[in-house]
């Protein structure tokens, strides 16, 4: 769609300031894995987020929020956004901070702003249903005073990601919010599976800027200098930015989903129609590239695998990689870092992380 044709009260804000931990080697504090080139298709996360809504959202009109440490990463990954655009966050807070900042900073350009929120993180398919349903979430809020998020039917049992449960039916594939469950076990995600109730939350939303905002006022009091101030003309860029700060470190560390889909009497959910996958987790990466007889997942220039059955074995730098005997086994070299572990066992992952930061520092996460 030509910029020419595009709605110029359609916002996007692109939550970029995540650390990803869960990918680590891969994803470090510095570089998470929003800023590289996790499946080796020759963009990074971010980059492919970007190209996927300047589709749909002129590139004015496009922000991304991230933490001040990442903006030299953005400067060079997305050159097209304007240093207007790129909103620095003075420390983590989760996402709920972050959308609000940048919401208020959006409806201080445009009173009638309608904004799409999307994670930086995200692996989509059939991205032509993609635009159609965000275009139809646009259309929907323009006469219903309502926040969407956007779900995805279950394709199987996943204990990574959010389940919301469809309740009253709004509109064509819209349904009120019923009731929201975080990250279940694989027993309870199994039935909320076969239940045909539940879709997974895909942690994009749409609204308009005064229904969030006034959402926000009325059950978050520690956003009120933002909501009140930092749309001000009158303030200069220190300013506003000292008013950021003073916010965030009052802050609840809170996501879009506590406050939009636990406390769901405002939001509605879309039944969406594209693949999607957050790629959170070595598990979900495994899934989502291809794989050879024995179901192995090769992302090196040069390695050779014998009696290894379902691993993923990823490697920077052209290093020859030889692995014998592992089956459903995680191998990743990755500058000073070579791990060898269980694919699947996410919470070893973050053991070592942690038990690494606690005897050896920072130079290794």
């Amino acid at each position: 769609m030509s910029n020419a044709f595009m709605n110029n009260n359609h916002y996007c804000v692109i939550l970029a300031g995540g650390i990803g931990m869960r990918l680590w080697p891969s994803s470090r504090q510095n570089k998470p894995k929003q800023f590289i080139d996790i499946l080796g298709n020759g963009e990074t996360l971010l980059q492919s987020t970007y190209k996927r809504v300047a589709k749909l959202v002129s590139h004015e009109n496009i922000l991304v929020t991230t933490n001040e440490q990442y903006i030299q990463l953005v400067r060079n990954q997305l050159p097209d956004v304007a240093e207007s655009n790129l909103l620095l966050e003075p420390m983590r807070r989760n996402t709920l901070p972050s959308a609000t900042w940048a919401t208020v900073e959006i409806m201080h350009r445009n009173r009638n702003a309608k904004v799409l929120v999307v994670p930086a993180d995200q692996i989509l398919e059939r991205e032509e249903g993609f635009d159609r349903d965000v275009q139809r979430a646009f259309d929907y809020i323009e006469t219903h005073n309502k926040i969407i998020s956007l779900g995805i039917t279950p394709l199987a049992p996943e204990t990574n990601y959010g389940y919301v449960q469809m309740g009253e039916r709004q509109d064509e594939q819209i349904f009120k919010v019923k009731t929201f469950v975080e990250k279940p076990d694989m027993e309870w995600a199994k039935v909320l599976q076969e239940s045909g109730e539940f879709l997974w939350n895909t942690g994009i939303f749409i609204w308009s800027a005064q229904t969030f905002i006034g959402y926000v006022h009325d059950r978050w009091m520690q956003f009120d200098d933002m909501i009140s101030k930092v749309k001000a003309d009158e303030l200069d860029h220190e300013t506003k930015r000292q008013i950021v700060e003073d916010v965030f470190a009052i802050c609840p560390n809170l996501t879009i989903e506590h406050v939009c889909l636990e406390n769901n009497d405002v939001t509605d959910v879309m039944l969406a129609h594209f693949g999607w996958s957050d790629i959170g987790t070595w598990h979900a990466i495994y899934q989502k590239m291809p794989k050879d007889d024995d179901g192995n997942a090769v992302l090196a220039q040069n390695a050779l695998l014998y009696e290894c059955k379902e691993c993923l074995v990823k490697a920077e730098n052209g290093k020859l990689i030889v692995v014998q005997g592992l089956n459903d086994y995680l191998v990743v070299d990755d500058a000073n870092t070579l791990v060898i572990c269980r694919k699947d066992d996410e919470k070893a992952i973050r053991k070592f992380v942690n038990d690494i930061k606690v005897s050896m520092g920072d130079e290794f996460v």
